[in-house]
């Protein structure tokens, strides 16, 4: 079972008020708890099995757990230890059981009830909480624009260290209704995120010179990042609908801190290995004209300038290896792909370097065909 909203779960006012809940701010424990899962299990039910690799926070709501850990006594000898957690056992009316060790298992000693909270993602909000307590200035404004910053899908990808350098570096600049913050054909000179306000994505299509609107953007959506990564011009215009104010990032820390960690490239060995072994799949991010007369075996297609509107139908559990002629559209691509969850890495070289088979219409095999 999960839950849609935060505010509104039966369970909200129960957990804000516990430890570790209520470290977090709260735009931070809402996204916690609409992912949380509701379980309902009888006596006799293994929860969580040794050694498996199993993060989950549980809380207890009802019910009662059973813990066995192998572990070794100072004296060498090997021992099992036997704890149980069950509501009321400590403060309040819920238990929590928060991280269990590789070599425990827990069970359900009679029927309970219990909500599975995401650990790898509370560790995240718990050491972001921690680690800027004391360094966030005691102003609300500061305090919701780092939080926003921390929300943008790359930079919870970076470590804090490298978020807080990032953001000290930003500057938050107001925007009127109908300004144009970049204009496609433009160099690319920043990095934004909308901090307030709206604003519409306008691109002109290379092979008819249309122009049309391909997103529209809010609070938290960041631009900018396809020419700094290309070392090119905007692909696009981007314009204000009304008014509103932007974090901007220039290039150079860009550059410095973002681009090192966000974008991952795997030379052709590596990427022909994975493939082969079913852990990724050919990604080539050219126009359909460059795909068509060459491409890698089995590449699905979605070009560069699509990609933004195209990745939600790829699947976050696949590793995509996105290609380009040389590997430079490809860096910007798979950056774009990591941004939006999904993991992905550049073919360095492209196809200008790729040693293996191609196929296409400009690709004529020299191996002897099989007999009829």
């Amino acid at each position: 079972m999960k839950f849609d909203s935060a505010s509104g779960h039966p369970l909200y006012k129960t957990l804000r008020c516990h430890r570790p809940f209520d470290g977090l701010t709260e735009p931070h424990f809402a996204s916690l708890l609409s992912s949380a899962r509701r379980e309902e299990v009888v006596g006799g039910t293994v929860v969580i099995h040794e050694g498996a690799l199993d993060n989950d926070y549980l809380v207890v709501l009802s019910g009662e757990l059973e813990i066995r850990r192998r572990c070794v006594r100072p004296d060498g000898v090997d021992d099992l230890e036997v704890g149980r957690v069950f509501p009321g056992q400590g403060v309040g009316e819920i238990a929590l059981l928060l991280g269990v060790a590789r070599q425990a298992s827990v069970r359900a000693i009679e029927p309970s009830s219990l909500l599975r909270i995401d650990g790898d993602r509370m560790e995240e909000l718990l050491a972001w909480s921690q680690h800027f307590a004391d360094n966030l200035h005691d102003t609300a404004g500061f305090r919701a624009r780092m939080n926003q910053v921390r929300q943008v899908a790359p930079f919870r990808q970076l470590p804090l260290e490298r978020v807080r350098m990032a953001f000290e570096r930003m500057q938050s600049v107001a925007v009127e209704a109908g300004t144009t913050v970049v204009r496609e054909g433009e160099p690319g000179d920043c990095y934004y995120i909308l901090e307030d306000g709206a604003a519409e994505v306008w691109r002109t299509d290379p092979m008819t010179g249309d122009n049309a609107c391909v997103a529209t953007l809010g609070p938290g959506d960041a631009f900018g990042e396809e020419a700094l990564l290309l070392g090119g011009f905007r692909n696009a215009t981007v314009t204000f609908t009304t008014s509103g104010s932007l974090l901007v990032l220039h290039k150079s820390d860009f550059d410095q801190l973002m681009r090192p960690l966000l974008v991952t490239e795997i030379d052709a060995d590596s990427a022909f290995k994975a493939v082969q072994h079913g852990t990724a799949v050919w990604l080539d991010c050219r126009y359909d004209m460059e795909h068509d007369e060459s491409h890698i075996p089995g590449a699905v297609n979605l070009p560069l300038d699509k990609l933004r509107e195209l990745s939600a139908g790829l699947d976050p559990g696949t590793t995509y290896i996105v290609y380009c002629r040389s590997g430079r559209r490809s860096a910007a691509g798979a950056y774009l792909l990591r941004e939006r969850g999904l993991k992905a890495c550049s073919l360095i070289g492209g196809v200008r370097d790729w040693p293996y088979a191609l196929e296409g219409a400009a690709v004529e095999s020299t191996a002897p065909k099989a007999s009829t």
